[in-house]
């Protein structure tokens, strides 16, 4: 094995270690002992017990006076960089829930996650479609109209990243592959109309997909209605409801949060 990649992979078993001491912990069982732990993650003690070290010296796991182990702060922390995602799916939720009850038809949520799209919720809809992924699972963005969408309001570092070699993901039917400058002027008209179908005759499904905004204006995500190719027209109906739907999300993300009701002992001092 050439040296670069035996280094990468004694990097990854280190990751995968590391994850597999980390999924140990749950909420039912918040703090463990070195036993438990080695055990849950089938791992020798000795590594466990050095790995666990290097995690408690950068605060991502903390080590208790009786011996047991916890997740740290440091990782609590970063955990809080995933609220406004967490904010926006609990906010679009019953947006979802109307939108699926007037189409009865597969409604997506996503948000840019790197060079994909992170779907993060959906409704099935009573369609049988062949989609095979799952919440949490990323879709590629130049050949789902949820990623178009995303990409269209992207930086042009990104939208070069992705666009400028020629190389992005490109499904294998039986359509013509277009060109980087044909998805470059496609993601201009989407910026301008804040609307793009994906209605190509001969895939399995087609799509339509808008933006949905903060209350700064930034594009945050994007909602899709995805239909059996050739069963449900895209335009007007749905391009109609969809629309509605987004502007309802928006209006909710710009309204005022819930006020925390705090316990009896911390009312005085609001």
């Amino acid at each position: 094995m050439a040296p670069d990649a035996k280094k990468t992979s004694e990097k990854t078993s280190m990751i995968e270690r590391i994850f597999a001491i980390l999924d140990c912990f749950t909420t039912e069982d918040p703090q463990l002992n070195l036993t438990q732990i080695s055990n849950r993650c089938g791992l020798p003690i000795s590594t466990t017990s050095r790995i666990l070290s290097g995690l408690v010296a950068h605060g991502a796991v903390e080590r208790w006076r009786n011996g047991n182990y916890s997740i740290g702060m440091h990782l609590i922390n970063l955990a809080q960089t995933a609220q406004p995602m967490l904010s926006i799916q609990e906010t679009a939720s019953p947006c979802l829930d109307n939108l699926e009850r007037a189409t009865n038809l597969h409604v997506q949520l996503a948000t840019l996650q790197d060079t994909g799209a992170l779907i993060i919720d959906r409704r099935d809809g009573h369609q049988q479609l062949p989609l095979y992924y799952h919440v949490g699972d990323v879709l590629p963005l130049v050949p789902t109209a949820v990623g178009r969408v995303l990409l269209a309001f992207a930086s042009p570092a990104l939208k070069s990243k992705i666009l400028d070699n020629d190389d992005f993901v490109w499904p294998s039917y039986e359509v013509e592959r277009p060109s980087a400058s044909d998805i470059y002027a496609e993601l201009d008209k989407i910026e301008h109309d804040r609307i793009t179908f994906f209605d190509l005759t001969n895939i399995p499904v087609n799509s339509v997909a808008v933006p949905i905004f903060d209350r700064g204006m930034t594009v945050v995500a994007a909602i899709s209605i995805v239909v059996k190719t050739g069963t449900v027209p895209l335009a007007p109906k749905l391009a109609t409801l969809i629309k509605a739907t987004a502007m309802d999300i928006q209006r909710r993300l710009a309204g005022p949060k819930s006020k925390r009701i705090l316990p009896p002992w911390d009312a005085g001092d609001q």
